[in-house]
């Protein structure tokens, strides 16, 4: 299976990685990319699908404009060849691929929030593994 979120589009105000984690169960790291996504302090923040391990949350830029976050977390052999970037080595056999996607709802850049979004969940959520 390909990377289940939506690819971004042309523009810079959207950022989309995928991460392999070869010692984490996919139940484990779902349930630490939960707390690391709420450490950033969404205004809203949602499990869409605990069975397909899914969450969803919206950021507030600025006071006026909405960033969405969308999370999923999937077993490697259901993420081969995504494209994506993989960190900490193969994907074959246990583990987890941990999919993010941050973008904007308006304009076409964003100075780099969402890039930037990104790199601090993943500091979070390798800290909590």
């Amino acid at each position: 299976m390909q990377n289940p979120l939506p690819p971004c589009p042309g523009t810079p105000n959207c950022e989309r990685e995928s991460r392999t984690f070869p010692g984490a169960s996919p139940e484990a790291l779902f349930e630490q990319a939960q707390d690391a996504l709420g450490d950033l302090g969404p205004v809203e923040l949602a499990v869409r699908d605990e069975g397909e391990r899914r969450v969803a949350a919206v950021f507030r830029v600025a006071l006026i404009f909405k960033d969405d976050v969308a999370v999923a977390v999937t077993p490697p052999s259901e993420t081969s060849n995504t494209g994506d970037t993989s960190a900490g080595g193969s994907s074959a056999g246990t583990g987890a691929v941990l999919h993010i996607r941050s973008a904007s709802r308006v304009g076409t850049s964003d100075l780099g929030v969402n890039a930037r979004r990104v790199k601090r969940f993943f500091e979070r959520l390798d800290a909590r593994l």
